[in-house]
C-alpha cells in the first residue's frame, strides 16, 4: 500500500532547511494555513503527517487541529514541538500525551530536527504495521470462525437443495462475491462422469436446473475436467491460447456484467471432482448492491488470499455434499430393503398383494391433513419430515411379522384346507358307493332265493330306500359344504353338524367310521371366519413378531418409534385390542391413524376367497360402528372421511377404475 508523507509547519523558512532531507524523508512540506487543502476530509489510505510547530501555534491552533484529524481514521499524526524540552505542552492543549513526539528548538542544527521528523515518520509506521497485523490478525481470526460455523452448518443440512444455496452463499460471503452458481459433475450407472449439471445460482434462485457438456470448453467446464481452479480479473478479455470461453448469454439476458471470476473444484477424497463453485465479481463490502456499470468498473479481482478461503468453503462442501449423497443412497437402499421385505411377504399371499404399500398411503395422506388442522383435538400436532418417513416405514411393515405365522394358516381361505374337505367329500361318495353296493346286494339274494316273483315291486321298494338315503347324504354334504365358508354359522346348521358327526356307517368288514370327524367338526363349528382359537392366535402372533423383527433394526433418532408405531396398530381404545391390551390414551396417535388405515384396506380391498369386497359407503358405516363400540378414534375417523383420504391411493393404486 502506498503512504503520503507530510510535515505541516507554520515556519516557511523550515522548508529551505530541511530541503536538502525531504527527499530522503520521501515527505512534502506543507504550511499549517494550507491544511485545508492538502489534508482530505475522508481517505481509504493511510496519510503520515508529523506537525512541527511552536509553542504558540500549538496553543493557538490545536482545538483546529484536532477537529481535523479526530473524523479521519486513516490520519495518523504526531506533534514536534518548536520549545524547550522542560515546557509540556499536553497540559496547555486538550491534545493526547501520546501525540507530543518531542520538544526540539528550531535553533538546534537541522539536522537534528530532520532525524527527530524521521524518527516520527518511523513511529507513525510502526503504528500503521501494527495496525494491519492486527487488521490480518481479526480478518483471519473471523475468516476461521466463518469456515468453522459454515462447516458446522453444512454438516448439519438434509436438505440437498438448501445443502447447495448454502454453499454457494457462505462461499460468495467469504470472498464478498457479488454472483455466483453451483455446478456438479453426473456420473453414469458405472461411475464414469458424463456431464456438468447446473444446480444454483445467487443470481436468479429460481433457474431451472440443465446440463451442460463435460468438456474444457466452458469455464466451468475446463474445471470440472482438469480439477484447476481459474482466477480470471476480466471475463472479457480473456487470456490469447486458453481452452475455454466465457459465455456471455447470461449478461445479454438478464442485463447482468460479469467481470471478476473465481471458479474452484469441489474434490473429494479419492480426488475426484464431484462439482464447481463459480464467483462472479468481487466487491469491497458483500452487502452492497452494485449496478452493472459500478460491476464493470469497480468489481475487484480475487486475491490468492480469497482463492484460499473459498477452497476452504470448497473442501467443506465436499464433505456435506458426499455424505448428502451417503445419507441419500443408505435411505435408498433401505427403502429398496423395506419394499423388498413388504414384496416377500405380500407373496405369501398373493391375495393380500399391495395392502402394505396402500396402508401406507393411507396412514400418511391422513397425517398429512392432520398436519393441515389448526383448530380442534389435534391442532398441536405436526409431524416432522422425519416423523412422516416414521409413519410411512412403520405402515410398510406392519404386518412383517406374518412371515413367522405358517402359510396354511396364513392363507386359510376356509375352516378346512382343501384336501381336508376333499377327504370328507371322497368319504360320503365312498359311503354312498357302500349304501347302492349294500341295495344292489339284497336285490341278488331276493333274485337267488326267490326268482323274478314279486322283485319288480320289491326292487321298487329298494330304489325308493335307496332314493332317501341318497338325499339325507346329499343333504348332510350340502351342511358341510356350506359350513366350511368363512360367514356366520347359523344355529341350526351348528346342531346338523353335530347330529351328522354322531351318524356312524358300517362297511362290509365291519368297521364304523363317524361321516365326519371330532376334529373337523371342530373346525366346521367355528362361529365366524375360518380360524379356529389357536389359529387366531397365531395370525394375532404376527403383531409381536413384527415388533420383535422390527427392534432389531438399529434404527436412526429420527425413526427410532418405528416398532412401537407397528406394534400397537391392531390395539382398541377400550383395551380389548392385542398384543398389549393397551387404552386409548396409551396407544401412539400414528398407530390409531394406520388402525384406521388398515381396516379400511382390508373391507375394501379386492374380493378374497373368504370375503367379498365392500363397497366404500358399506366400509365406512363398519368403520363408524368401530367408533361406537370404542374400538378406533372418533376424530380422527371424521378427518379421514372429510378429508376422503382414501381417494388418495384410488388413481395411484386403481387407476380410473
Amino acid at each position: 500500500m502506498q503512504y503520503d508523507n507530510l510535515i505541516i509547519s507554520q515556519n516557511a523558512a523550515l522548508e529551505k532547511g530541511l530541503q536538502l532531507y525531504l527527499k530522503k524523508l520521501n515527505c512534502k512540506f506543507y504550511l499549517l494555513s494550507d491544511m485545508e487543502k492538502i489534508v482530505p476530509s475522508y481517505t481509504d489510505t493511510f496519510v503520515k503527517i508529523v506537525f512541527y510547530l511552536d509553542h504558540y501555534t500549538l496553543q493557538k491552533h490545536h482545538k483546529e487541529i484536532r477537529s481535523k484529524l479526530q473524523y479521519n481514521p486513516h490520519i495518523l499524526a504526531l506533534f514536534i514541538v518548536d520549545a524547550p524540552p522542560e515546557i509540556d505542552v499536553s497540559k496547555e492543549t486538550d491534545l493526547e500525551k501520546d501525540l507530543i513526539f518531542t520538544n526540539i528548538a528550531s535553533s538546534a542544527p537541522e539536522i537534528f530536527i530532520a532525524k527527530n521528523i524521521a524518527n516520527a515518520f518511523s513511529n507513525l509506521q510502526l503504528q500503521i504495521e501494527s495496525f494491519e497485523l492486527k487488521y490480518k490478525v481479526n480478518l483471519s481470526t473471523n475468516h476461521i470462525s466463518k469456515l468453522t460455523k459454515i462447516g458446522i452448518s453444512l454438516s448439519n443440512e438434509r436438505d440437498f437443495t438448501k445443502l447447495l444455496r448454502d454453499i454457494l452463499y457462505s462461499a460468495r460471503e467469504i470472498s464478498q462475491s457479488d454472483g455466483g452458481s453451483v455446478y456438479l459433475v453426473e456420473k453414469d450407472a458405472k461411475g464414469k462422469p458424463t456431464n456438468l449439471r447446473f444446480k444454483v445460482s445467487a443470481m436468479d434462485l429460481n433457474s431451472t436446473e440443465f446440463i451442460m457438456p463435460l468438456n474444457k470448453e466452458s469455464i466451468a467446464g475446463y474445471v470440472a475436467t482438469t480439477g484447476k481452479q481459474l482466477n480470471i480479473p476480466d471475463a472479457y478479455n480473456l487470456p490469447k491460447g486458453v481452452e475455454y470461453k466465457f459465455n456471455q448469454d447470461y449478461d445479454k439476458l438478464k442485463g447482468y456484467y460479469t467481470k471478476s471470476m473465481l471458479t474452484v473444484p469441489m474434490k473429494n477424497h479419492r480426488n475426484e471432482v464431484i462439482g464447481v463453485i463459480q464467483l462472479i465479481n468481487r466487491k469491497k463490502n458483500f452487502h452492497q448492491n452494485m449496478t452493472p456499470q459500478q460491476m464493470k468498473d469497480d468489481a475487484l479481482p480475487f486475491d490468492k488470499y480469497s482463492e484460499e478461503l473459498v477452497m476452504g468453503v470448497a473442501g467443506q462442501a465436499t464433505v456435506s455434499i458426499e455424505n448428502n449423497y451417503l445419507i441419500r443412497d443408505i435411505e435408498t437402499l433401505f427403502e429398496g430393503f423395506v419394499k423388498a421385505s413388504v414384496s416377500a411377504i405380500e407373496a405369501r399371499d398373493p391375495t393380500t398383494s399391495g395392502h402394505s404399500f396402500r396402508v401406507a398411503e393411507l396412514t400418511v395422506g391422513l397425517a398429512d391433513v392432520v398436519n393441515t388442522l389448526e383448530a380442534g383435538p389435534f391442532a398441536k400436532i405436526n409431524f416432522s419430515h422425519e416423523q412422516m418417513k416414521e409413519i410411512r416405514y412403520a405402515s410398510l411393515l406392519h404386518d412383517f411379522g406374518k412371515v413367522g405365522v405358517r402359510e396354511k394358516v396364513l392363507v386359510k381361505a376356509k375352516k378346512l384346507e382343501e384336501n381336508e374337505l376333499d377327504l370328507i367329500k371322497w368319504r360320503f361318495y365312498y359311503v354312498q358307493k357302500e349304501i347302492e353296493n349294500r341295495i344292489n346286494l339284497r336285490k341278488f339274494e331276493y333274485l337267488k332265493k326267490n326268482g323274478s316273483k314279486g322283485f319288480e315291486e320289491y326292487e321298487k321298494n329298494l330304489d325308493f330306500e335307496l332314493q332317501i338315503e341318497t338325499k339325507k347324504l346329499n343333504q348332510y354334504l350340502e351342511t358341510v359344504i356350506s359350513a366350511n365358508e368363512p360367514t356366520i354359522l347359523e344355529q341350526a346348521n351348528s346342531q346338523l353338524l353335530v347330529d351328522i358327526s354322531k351318524t356312524d356307517f358300517t362297511f362290509i368288514d365291519g368297521r364304523k367310521l363317524p361321516l365326519i370327524f371330532p376334529e373337523e367338526l371342530r373346525f366346521l363349528s367355528i362361529r365366524k371366519g375360518s380360524l379356529d382359537f389357536e389359529e387366531r392366535r397365531e395370525i394375532e402372533s404376527h403383531v409381536e413378531h413384527t415388533f420383535q423383527f422390527l427392534s432389531q433394526i438399529p434404527w436412526t433418532s429420527d425413526l427410532k418409534m418405528v416398532p412401537d408405531i407397528a406394534h400397537a396398530h391392531h390395539e382398541k381404545l377400550d383395551g380389548t385390542g392385542y398384543p398389549l391390551g393397551l387404552g386409548g390414551h396409551d396407544i401412539p396417535i400414528q398407530s390409531k391413524m394406520m388402525t384406521i388405515a388398515d381396516i379400511y384396506d382390508a373391507l375394501t380391498d379386492k374380493d378374497r376367497p373368504y370375503k367379498k369386497a365392500v363397497p366404500l359407503e358399506r366400509a365406512l358405516d363398519i368403520l363408524k360402528m368401530e367408533v361406537k363400540d370404542n374400538h378406533i378414534d372418533g376424530d380422527l375417523l371424521d378427518i379421514f372421511i372429510e378429508a376422503k383420504v382414501f381417494d388418495k391411493i384410488k388413481s395411484k393404486f386403481f387407476g380410473n377404475q
